[in-house]
C-alpha cells in the first residue's frame, strides 16, 4: 500500500515525520517529502506530483496550520479530485476516514467530489 503524507512543515519536525513514516510501515510504504532523497536534477514539484499520482491512500496530518499553506491545500484538493482514499492522522496518532465523526475538516468538499464523480459516471 502506498501512502502520500501531507503535512504543514511548521507543525511537524523531522522527528515527528519519522514517527509518522514508521507508523505507516516504513520507507517503502509512505512518501514523506522532507524525508525523501531528491535527485537534484529533477524538479521537486514533479517528484511530489508523481508521488501523489502513485498513492493509494492520502494521509493528511491534522494540525493548526494544515490547510493554511498553498501546498497543503493543493495536495488535499488534488487528492480529492483524483479520488484517492483519504484519512486524517489526528494528534493522538489515530486515523479518521472522511466518513468518521472525528474527520477534522468540512465535508462539503468531499460531497462536491462525490457529486462530480456521479456526473462523470452518468449516475
Amino acid at each position: 500500500m502506498r501512502y502520500f503524507v501531507s503535512y504543514a512543515r511548521r507543525d511537524n519536525d523531522i522527528e515527528r515525520l519519522c514517527e509518522i513514516r514508521a507508523l505507516l510501515g516504513g520507507l517503502d510504504c509512505a512518501y514523506v517529502d522532507d524525508l525523501e532523497v531528491h535527485d537534484p536534477s529533477v524538479d521537486r514539484t514533479h517528484a511530489v506530483i508523481n508521488a501523489l499520482a502513485r498513492a493509494e491512500n492520502f494521509i493528511a496530518v491534522y494540525s493548526e496550520n494544515y490547510l493554511m499553506t498553498e501546498w497543503t491545500r493543493w495536495e488535499f484538493e488534488s487528492a480529492l479530485h483524483m479520488g484517492i482514499e483519504m484519512a486524517a492522522l489526528l494528534p493522538n496518532n489515530r486515523f479518521a476516514k472522511s466518513s468518521d465523526p472525528q474527520w477534522p475538516w468540512p465535508r462539503r468538499a468531499l460531497h462536491a467530489r462525490d457529486g462530480a464523480a456521479r456526473e462523470v459516471g452518468g449516475a
